[in-house]
């Protein structure tokens, strides 16, 4: 199934930076824009370099949502790897829009806005009255719109005509938006008793389209229409597939709408809290979401081979492919761990996301959440990249789990008894070295890790294995400089010793070993 919305923003700073900093100019003038006057052939024209970093941000968030929407009619629903961050997409494109060319931003404004034309935004909404266009590559209602059907909070707008499946039409099987009614109410009075914020109102009930995304390999997506910059609240709608028939048996058509709901819908929550937020943690935690509202679905355990589960030594951070979706174990593990609920949710990642409303990142945002329990996000991070190493001990579903995988594994024995290596440590990852005990009789294994300084997020831990018991991890007390080295009973008793390294800091950084048995 692919990802519901996964996609994420990627600055091209950098790279235009050094583009910009001068334009050279060969047989005639190169300029940015129109702004600059003819300058004599072999000169360097100025650039604000600010306005045309932006402008070329802007532009490449344009491409992007237009590369989904024209790819999307030939993904293939049934797998995972290939859908699209529509979301993401949408969002980075609403903060960009002003710093399009003019004549993109009707462009850009089409993409944002709504199938429908019955609803209206009361005056004074920022959305200065955009509408879809036939054609855009998004949902726009050609046949007559339905009287919307609603609740107190929510309202399901949809076309009127016969039901034809895959057909292409928007309309919807018959008392499908009453389905959808109950489920997006149901989400909805979920996230209400758990204490998030409601979405940020248009003046009307919030806003759910139907329309035939199947075809264009999408189960659903969110989006504002505002004109919106920086840090700052926005309000949303929500897009969602009229029958979810294309999808295959498992969930099938009920379940992938519940989860759908559950996801796209706390991205509405969250642009109550900043539109603006880092994209992974809007993604990760809208997956852990889905879960916590739809928890014998499972949905989500797909994404796990994308994440620390199945990529520790890639940052949880990371912005491309399925990454986002997989970081969602990270909440699981702090939900675990830190259990008191509201709504019969964890309160945690709520007490995240009150700490990530405006300039916070999700680092500051996570790292407060932690200090307020006694604890930081090193510790945390540490124990959780420990724990991936098995799934089915640390985590009330982890049997379904995949198992973080090795950096490498070696086998000790008195033919062969030492070994020294160094790996990348990447900012919010992990390395595991597993040291397997071939010694028949009395042994020790003398290790000596170096990994990242303590106060640059460093942390290590040792499991050990022995024969007929569980692993026991434990702490590794490095000095400040992230240095150590430690003598374990490694005889006929042990099976196995592993060590992890985790770097929990904002950089990334290396992680060396050296290990002898005697």
């Amino acid at each position: 199934m692919p990802p519901r919305s996964h996609f994420p923003f990627i600055g091209l700073l950098s790279s235009l930076l050094a583009a910009l900093l001068t334009v050279s100019v060969l047989g005639g003038v190169a300029r940015a824009d129109d702004t600059y006057p003819a300058a004599p052939a072999g000169t360097a024209v100025p650039v604000d370099i600010d306005d045309t970093v932006a402008q070329a941000t802007a532009e490449h968030a344009l491409e992007t949502v237009q590369d989904i929407v024209d790819t999307a009619p030939g993904a293939a629903p049934s797998d995972a790897t290939t859908g699209a961050d529509l979301t993401m997409a949408l969002r980075d494109l609403a903060l960009t829009r002003d710093d399009l060319p003019s004549d993109l931003q009707d462009d850009a404004a089409q993409l944002l806005a709504r199938p429908g034309t019955a609803h209206r935004p009361p005056p004074g909404y920022p959305s200065q009255g955009i509408e879809c266009t036939p054609g855009s590559g998004l949902p726009c209602y050609t046949a007559p719109e339905a009287a919307p059907l609603c609740s107190a909070s929510i309202c399901v707008h949809y076309v009127q005509g016969a039901y034809a499946p895959s057909s292409g039409s928007d309309v919807p099987a018959p008392g499908y938006p009453n389905a959808v009614l109950n489920v997006m109410t149901n989400v909805a009075n979920r996230y209400v008793a758990a204490g998030y914020r409601t979405p940020v109102s248009d003046g009307n009930e919030f806003d759910v389209y139907l329309a035939d995304l199947g075809k264009r390999g999408l189960y659903g997506y969110c989006t504002t229409d505002q004109r919106v910059a920086g840090h700052v609240t926005a309000a949303a709608y929500c897009v969602l597939d009229n029958d979810y028939a294309e999808f295959g048996p498992v969930p099938g058509p009920l379940g992938n709408l519940q989860v759908t709901a559950a996801h796209e819908y706390f991205h509405a929550v969250q642009f109550a809290y900043d539109v603006n937020e880092d994209g992974w943690l809007l993604e990760a935690t809208a997956t852990w979401a889905e879960d916590e509202v739809y928890p014998a679905i499972n949905d989500n355990i797909q994404y796990l081979k994308g994440g620390p589960l199945g990529q520790p030594a890639q940052p949880l951070d990371h912005r491309k492919g399925l990454a986002p979706y997989g970081a969602w174990i990270f909440f699981r593990y702090l939900s675990e761990h830190f259990a008191a609920d509201a709504g019969g949710m964890p309160v945690i990642v709520r007490d995240i996301w009150d700490l990530a409303a405006g300039p916070a990142n999700a680092r500051q945002a996570i790292s407060a959440a932690l200090a307020a329990r006694g604890t930081d996000l090193r510790t945390q991070f540490g124990r959780f990249a420990a724990a991936n190493r098995r799934p089915a001990l640390n985590y009330s579903e982890g049997a379904a789990y995949p198992r973080a995988k090795l950096w490498r594994g070696v086998k000790l024995s008195p033919s062969r008894r030492s070994v020294s290596d160094s790996v990348e440590l990447k900012h919010l990852a992990s390395r595991t070295i597993r040291f397997k005990s071939k010694f028949r009789g009395k042994a020790h294994l003398r290790v000596h890790v170096d990994g990242p300084k303590r106060k640059k997020g460093g942390y290590v831990l040792v499991t050990i294995k022995k024969k007929g018991q569980a692993p026991v991890t434990k702490l590794v007390k490095v000095n400040r400089k992230g240095d150590k080295t430690k003598r374990y009973q490694f005889g006929k008793s042990v099976q196995w010793i592993e060590i992890t390294f985790a770097n929990a800091g904002k950089k990334d950084s290396t992680a060396k070993v050296s290990a002898s048995a005697r």
